[in-house]
């Protein structure tokens, strides 16, 4: 009876190791690993882009204040289409014209690292979203426009700004 009693408490022990406490270790992992690539980031030349982005994209943001007052207001679906591949064309020449391509693709690119740590199971995607959705979200929307266009634009890279669009998306949806 001691040796059933031996050999059943050393299976629950086994059972709480295997189902409660690695799995708790390896989460809590995770979440550190992903917390300290946020940190990282922080210290990277694209996080610096970004910065720098916010500031030299400001004189854009005003020029298009009024084709975002139509588009809001547009009458039919047609229009809005028209309205918005403007304020697309626009900021495509307004990256180009101010030399800010460098920047934009450093940053679009720095997302790497989130999106193959996440595939990999290395981070915990509830804590990299509650770092980093905001800025995924914002920086999609404002530069997806030029996203297509180096997709398309000889030499073009389909591949260019996947890892930022699978994160908005996993983020969006």
């Amino acid at each position: 009876m001691s040796a059933v009693l031996l050999a059943a408490s050393g299976w629950g022990w086994a059972a709480y190791e295997h189902f409660v406490r690695v799995p708790i270790a390896e989460n809590n992992a995770r979440v550190a690993y992903a917390l300290d690539l946020v940190d990282r980031f922080d210290d990277t030349p694209a996080h610096k882009a970004y910065i720098d982005l916010a500031t030299e994209m400001k004189p854009w943001w005003e020029a298009i204040e009024d084709i975002q007052r139509r588009i809001q207001n547009a009458p039919d679906d047609d229009t809005r289409d028209a309205l918005i591949s403007e304020r697309d064309a626009s900021l495509i020449t307004f990256v180009e014209s101010h030399d800010l391509a460098p920047k934009v693709d450093l940053l679009i690119g720095s997302f790497d690292l989130f999106t193959r740590c996440l595939v990999a199971s290395v981070c915990d995607e509830a804590a990299i979203e509650r770092a980093i959705s905001i800025d995924v979200k914002r920086i999609w929307r404002t530069f997806r426009p030029w996203v297509l266009h180096r997709r398309v634009t000889p030499p073009g890279d389909r591949s260019y700004g996947r890892d930022i669009e699978d994160l908005y998306f996993r983020f969006v949806g």
